[in-house]
């Protein structure tokens, strides 16, 4: 069997979710691949470092509509028996089997967080590979809620794959979380947001939460870590516009706790990846964060502000609250694997290959 990958997204320099979630499942389906042949199509000319050895490569670099038109070019002269779409976009008119991952459907719950321009992207994609797919994963009982309602997606055509954490995200010893703490500049207590800064991700509520705590006596400083952030920030707030890879583990490890303060979250990588860290989670109430932490983290609303604060206060101050967190939050993440998320995304591809004709769907 060929499986067509986009692999794209895999290889962008500023990984998200989507980005990570790309690169993670190609390599673990490498992995377990069998006698599978896997063929990874992407708007680059050389590949990756980390293109797992045996898997084909095809760089096709275009400057514009690459999706739509040179990948689109490609699978139908090669025609794998399946293509596999790791984020959201399948080509138009592609004719061929195929299997879309949807991340989230963000623009239609968190409207007024997206410019017109990218909810209609957004709107018009996600619709078409719920029409013309023939199988799509959701990465949560959450997005597959949000097919079935916003899309009228039968549950028979939706498998819900949890993604995996990346392994390198593990408890830190003291001395690398010291040295890497020291070179970011960071010198005491801190609580840590981690990801891009975009309106859905609610910072301005946590950034008043934090304020409170403050003049409440919490004694931390607030790491926002990504990119996006606005420089002019400052007093307690610190800004990493990039943190290596390999130093990620360290920066969670550090800190009191993960705070993920979303008004809409798909998954959740950030969550995950805290607590396999040994970091305990505040998280609020929206979208998949309930499903992901579950009675791992602190839940709370997005709105309430207060309660945010309160809750940071009392992990500052109570060293076995954050303790009982850290233990609940190992075991909690260490049911989400890529090994697993990889043996259930080829039965999906395995399933949609042996499927006649493509499904096509026209209202």
């Amino acid at each position: 069997m060929l499986i067509g990958i986009d692999g794209t997204p895999a290889i962008r320099r500023f990984a998200t979710g989507t980005e990570i979630y790309a690169r993670s499942i190609i390599e673990a389906l490498a992995v377990s691949r069998g006698r599978r042949t896997m063929r990874v199509y992407a708007n680059a000319i050389e590949a990756p470092a980390w293109l797992p050895s045996g898997v084909e490569w095809r760089g096709i670099p275009f400057p514009r509509m690459w999706t739509h038109w040179r990948l689109r070019q490609a699978l139908r002269r090669e025609r794998p028996d399946v293509t596999f779409i790791p984020s959201h976009v399948l080509p138009f008119a592609l004719g061929l089997k195929s299997v879309v991952t949807i991340h989230d459907i963000g623009h239609r719950r968190e409207p007024r967080s997206y410019s017109r321009t990218a909810r209609w992207y957004l709107e018009a994609t996600t619709r078409y590979a719920a029409r013309r797919a023939n199988r799509l994963i959701a990465v949560s009982q959450s997005t597959a809620d949000d097919l079935a309602r916003f899309y009228n997606v039968p549950g028979g055509r939706i498998s819900v794959v949890h993604s995996g954490i990346d392994p390198r995200m593990r408890p830190q010893d003291p001395s690398k979380v010291d040295e890497v703490l020291g070179r970011l500049g960071i010198g005491g207590a801190y609580f840590l947001y981690v990801g891009r800064n975009h309106p859905r991700k609610n910072l301005g509520m946590l950034r008043r939460a934090f304020d409170e705590a403050r003049r409440r006596g919490l004694e931390a400083e607030l790491v926002l870590a990504g990119p996006g952030h606005d420089d002019a920030s400052a007093g307690a707030v610190r800004i990493l516009h990039y943190v290596p890879p390999d130093d990620l583990p360290a920066l969670y490890a550090g800190a009191i706790a993960l705070t993920l303060p979303s008004r809409f979250e798909g998954f959740g990588f950030p969550a995950l990846e805290a607590m396999r860290c040994g970091t305990a989670v505040i998280g609020s109430t929206a979208g998949a964060l309930p499903e992901i932490i579950g009675s791992a983290g602190i839940l709370l609303s997005p709105d309430d502000a207060g309660a945010w604060s309160q809750a940071m206060l009392e992990l500052a101050h109570d060293p076995a609250l954050q303790r009982r967190l850290i233990v609940s939050g190992a075991a909690r993440s260490a049911d989400f694997t890529w090994e697993v998320a990889a043996a259930k995304t080829w039965g999906v591809l395995d399933a949609v290959a042996r499927q006649g004709q493509p499904l096509t769907i026209d209202s």
